[in-house]
Parts: C-alpha cells; structure tokens; sequence
C-alpha cells in the first residue's frame, strides 16, 4: 500500500531537483560561463554565478516537472496507460516545456544546433542516470521488503 503525500513531499521532491539542476548549472557556469555570456541568458553574469530570475526560471521548470510526475506516475488522475506510455508522455512534455522555456527566455539562441544537441544529450545523460538511481532504489525497497515479508512469515510459525 502507497502512503498518501503531503505538500510537503511535493516541495522536498521540487526543491531536491532544483538543487540537482543548479548543482549542474554551476558546474556549465564555472566552465563555459565566460564564452557564454553574449549568446545566453543563463550564462549573463559569466563565470560569476547565475542571475536570480534564471534561478527562478529553473525553480518554476522542477515545479512543473514534479507536478508532471505526480500526473503520470500516480494513480490519481491517469488509471489505465501502461508505465512504458506515462514515461514516454512525460519525456515528451517536458521536452516542450523545458524548448518553450529555451524560446522564452532565451536560454540560449535556437538556430544554433550545438547548444541544442548539448541539451538533448544532457537530458538524455540525466534522464539515464535518474532511471538508474529509480531503478536501484526500488531494487533496495523490494528486497527490504521481502525480508521484512520473511520475518512476519518466520514470527507466524
């Protein structure tokens, strides 16, 4: 049985991927910020850290982020698609959420097909790693649990 979630689950889950993302942000920033600066938003104050309306742009795109999450990998609204269809939906949206942002607010300039290929393969690093880190901490749960299902059944007898 799936404990139910409070706000409060909701927050930590946003503000644990806004500091994954800002995390990586700096290390693009300490890297490429001085190149970056005249073609990027993001990058305005170069190697000098991040503007405070980037940081907010980044905390608006985790929130979104989880509350898709919570649309496709809960029960609450979405009851029928199989796990393979909600992540595929969820990749695809946020891909157009995070390109609106990009177009938006001018992450970086859009007709150039590097910045655009080094976000797709980012995102496809990411999105590898946290299906690994998924993936492993569901191992480690499913075999906490079957242990505690042996002791219960051990105690029985």
């Amino acid at each position: 049985m799936e404990e139910r979630k409070t706000i409060f689950d909701y927050l930590g889950q946003v503000f644990m991927l806004f500091g994954i993302t800002l995390a990586i942000l700096i290390l693009l920033c300490l890297l490429f910020g001085e190149s970056a600066k005249e073609v990027s938003t993001m990058f305005s104050l170069g190697s000098k850290g991040l503007s405070v309306s980037t940081m907010a742009q980044f905390l608006l795109v985790s929130a979104i982020i989880v509350a898709l999450r919570f649309l496709f990998f809960t029960d609450a609204i979405i009851k029928n698609m199989p796990m393979i269809g909600r992540t595929i939906c969820m990749i695809i949206i946020v891909l157009i959420t995070i390109s609106l942002f990009i177009l938006f607010f001018g992450w970086f300039p859009v007709e150039m097909w590097q910045p655009w290929a080094m976000f797709f393969l980012g995102f496809t690093i990411c999105f590898i790693i946290s299906t690994v880190v998924t993936g492993l901490k569901e191992k480690v749960e499913n075999k906490k649990m079957e242990e505690a299902l042996k002791r219960i059944k051990q105690e029985e007898k």
